[in-house]
């Protein structure tokens, strides 16, 4: 698992990731729009066409070249060009995947379409897995981006697997990622995930396996409380779980857990409601004033206005700065 040191703090320390890390705050793809100017630069003389390329590539793509050459940050030549390069070789592809995250620091897509590229060769020499960590290490505790996590995930997942060691590195892995992302609206994938996963496990003897049940329940009654998508599927399946695991349980658990689920499930519907036609992932770029642009400004000002009036009436401080911190514009 990737070594994530910082010389940048966030509000969110992490203790349960495969190492011991200091996060960057989370940009979730929208507050960090600056790059120096000299990275800039020597990334669009690399875009710049020259002579004796036009035999070699399509208008379409030199069109593009040149669109970035006079603006840096148009997300449709950016784009062509991605279509592009996966038709070149890995030293070309490379480079160019280097020039896209240079440009968009904060992009969850971008640095995981630049990791899944490298994860292409993961039964290739031994430098391809190391430079996926170091990809890694480059973004993940500063991009909380669901999709990039989940990328991660994957990735443990697929170059652990013959380790003795993987059910401890997977169940680290899966912390890891509930510690920076457990509060997403679309964390639901993730807390499956981890269930299926525990359920999974071979437990040898009542111990082990009174060891496996309170595991998967706490991952179960961890996610019940967290406004997310698909949250009624979750308890349901929780419920599911305690009538099988012993029926005489399930009352409690309704009486003790219901009234959170609730709550959360009010405010997931809430949350939905509020941030609709919030693109929450789009790519930093500099202000434009397009009717688009103000238009999404104006959805995130209601949506930190709503945010504000701590829809889960919660006493908890620090769940409520963290979810402040975490969605963050």
């Amino acid at each position: 698992e990737p070594s994530t040191s910082s010389t940048s703090t966030t509000s969110n320390q992490d203790n349960n990731g495969p190492s011991s890390t200091t996060a960057s705050a989370p940009s979730n793809d929208k507050n960090s729009t600056t790059t120096t100017t000299t990275n800039n630069n020597d990334s669009q003389n690399n875009l710049q066409p020259t002579p004796g390329s036009l035999k070699n590539v399509s208008d379409r793509v030199l069109i593009a070249k040149a669109k970035l050459v006079e603006s840096p940050y148009d997300l449709d030549a950016w784009n062509i060009l991605i279509k592009d390069v996966q038709n070149k070789n890995q030293e070309i592809t490379r480079e160019f995947y280097e020039q896209l995250v240079s440009q968009f620091p904060t992009s969850g897509r971008f640095w995981r379409l630049t990791i899944e590229y490298e994860i292409k060769y993961k039964n290739y020499e031994r430098v391809e897995k190391v430079r996926c960590l170091f990809l890694f290490q480059r973004c993940l505790v500063k991009v909380l981006n669901i999709d990039l996590w989940k990328c991660y995930l994957n990735y443990i997942k697929e170059a652990k697997y013959h380790l003795p060691s993987f059910r401890e590195k997977m169940g680290q892995a899966f912390d890891f990622a509930l510690e920076k992302m457990g509060i997403d609206i679309n964390s639901y994938s993730i807390y499956n995930d981890y269930v299926q996963f525990l359920k999974g496990v071979d437990a040898q003897g009542n111990y082990a396996e009174n060891q496996k049940i309170s595991a998967v329940r706490r991952v179960y009654q961890r996610g019940i409380v967290i406004p997310m998508l698909n949250i009624e599927t979750f308890w349901k399946e929780y419920l599911a779980y305690e009538q099988n695991i012993n029926p005489m349980f399930v009352d409690k658990a309704i009486a003790d857990r219901s009234k959170d689920y609730m709550n959360a499930r009010r405010v997931a519907k809430e949350f939905e409601a509020i941030t609709r036609g919030l693109n929450r992932n789009a790519p930093a770029v500099p202000p434009q004033s397009t009717p688009e642009e103000n238009r999404q400004v104006d959805l995130w000002k209601k949506y930190i206005q709503w945010e504000k009036q701590n829809p889960l009436k919660t006493e908890d401080v620090t769940l409520v700065i963290k979810r402040g911190i975490f969605f963050d514009c």
